[in-house]
């Protein structure tokens, strides 16, 4: 007798980490809207978000800059040296291009600034999943000639 493969696609794991709770529960709900994306654990603060992310080792951790307790750059250089599998998507009230600079030093993979809104999120981890960087449009449209997001290079089809 044959047996039967599921053919779904395996959903992408992603790690949210904010200390507001309002934007959790956001993310969350956006989050369980995609077919192809499963949210596998949250934190509200950068320790916690440290321990769960290295335990869990999702494909994507959404992570804050601003915690009230920890920094999201230290976060973020932490997973980039213990967990480097893992891709790094910032969510952030700020907008100005020296903190998304300092992110993707740090070892970002992307920079959606809160206030373009939580659909950003989704459009950014299909982009840094695929192998791109993502940046959000309002801190790219202050860096002449700077693309807002990136993904692979193509080859254009005939």
């Amino acid at each position: 007798m044959a047996r039967q493969h599921d053919t779904a696609a395996p959903k992408l794991r992603v790690f949210l980490a904010d200390d507001e709770p309002v934007v959790l529960r956001g993310l969350r709900l956006l989050l369980s809207l995609e077919a192809n994306l499963t949210v596998c654990g949250e934190a509200e603060n950068e320790q916690e978000a440290f321990e769960g992310i290295r335990k869990l080792r999702p494909h994507v951790a959404v992570v804050d800059l601003s915690f009230k307790e920890g920094d999201g750059l230290s976060l973020i250089t932490r997973l980039h040296q213990l967990c480097p599998t893992v891709k790094i998507l910032v969510f952030s009230m700020h907008d100005q291009v020296d903190f998304a600079s300092a992110a993707f030093a740090a070892g970002a993979h992307g920079y959606v600034v809160k206030e373009e809104g939580t659909e950003k999120v989704v459009e950014a981890i299909q982009v840094i999943m695929e192998g791109g960087c993502y940046l959000s449009e309002q801190i790219a449209a202050k860096v002449p000639g700077l693309a807002p997001r990136t993904g692979p290079r193509r080859r254009a089809r005939p």
